[in-house]
């Protein structure tokens, strides 16, 4: 009865390790995906930067020379990217609520193998080996855990920079630029809008390459499972 329950509970073994191979196979493919998918981001976002900075530096320049109808061909302009940023913004809350959502599920999962490794270890047949799978599922329990708070503060941190970006939109589309008294002033704080619309961009970029270094450090650990799936799936087949 012992031999029996010793060879089913291998059985059983075999079977959830290559279940616990394949999903570390789908979420390595699911990191490669998203480091191409924010590199990409990184390069558009850092040109349209560049383009909106040197769109407020002419605007400055109009604002010098007082020419009316400069500054209202620069705001149609402005007020276009924005929009455009807005869009993208609202495509990055979904894309980080799927991350989050990604991130939840690999954690579920790991800590499913880490129950799974201290039944193996508490079994008759335990052994060293056991011990040190432990452990190690218990660090992929504890790097996936960091990486769903990273992904919700992510998400959270891009729905206020959302919100801002769309509440200086329409505060900017409530007046007109007027460079010439008497509504110069309400330029003057709508130019300063514009300001802080770039400084929403800034961050985003700022996020972007954040969560570059975060999807190479997963990349990093994904090697790490897979090499550890491949070690148990050799001493499996030496047992």
């Amino acid at each position: 009865m012992k031999t029996f329950v010793i060879l089913l509970a291998a059985l059983l073994s075999t079977g959830t390790l290559f279940a616990q191979a394949g999903r570390n196979a789908k979420e390595a493919r699911q990191n490669t995906k998203a480091r191409a998918t924010n590199a990409s981001q990184l390069e558009r976002d850092t040109q349209e930067l560049a383009d909106f900075r040197a769109k407020l530096i002419e605007l400055e320049a109009a604002f010098t020379a007082k020419d009316k109808a400069a500054a209202a061909a620069l705001r149609t302009q402005l007020l276009a990217d924005m929009e455009r940023e807005i869009a993208q913004s609202e495509r990055k809350i979904g894309q980080d609520r799927r991350e989050v959502s990604q991130s939840k599920a690999e954690a579920k999962a790991s800590g499913r193998e880490l129950q799974r490794s201290r039944a193996e270890r508490a079994t008759p047949g335990g052994d060293a080996k056991d011990a040190r799978d432990v452990r190690d599922d218990r660090r992929d329990r504890a790097d996936d855990r960091r990486d769903t708070q990273d992904d919700r503060r992510d998400l959270t941190a891009q729905r206020a920079r959302t919100a801002r970006q769309k509440e200086i939109l329409v505060a900017i589309r409530a007046e007109k630029f007027d460079v010439k008294a008497p509504g110069k002033q309400k330029a003057l704080t709508q130019k300063a809008l514009v300001q802080e619309f770039a400084v929403t961009m800034e961050a985003d970029l700022a996020a972007t390459r954040a969560e570059i270094a975060e999807d190479k450090r997963e990349s990093r650990e994904d090697r790490r499972e897979r090499q550890e799936d491949r070690r148990e799936a050799g001493e499996r087949v030496k047992r």
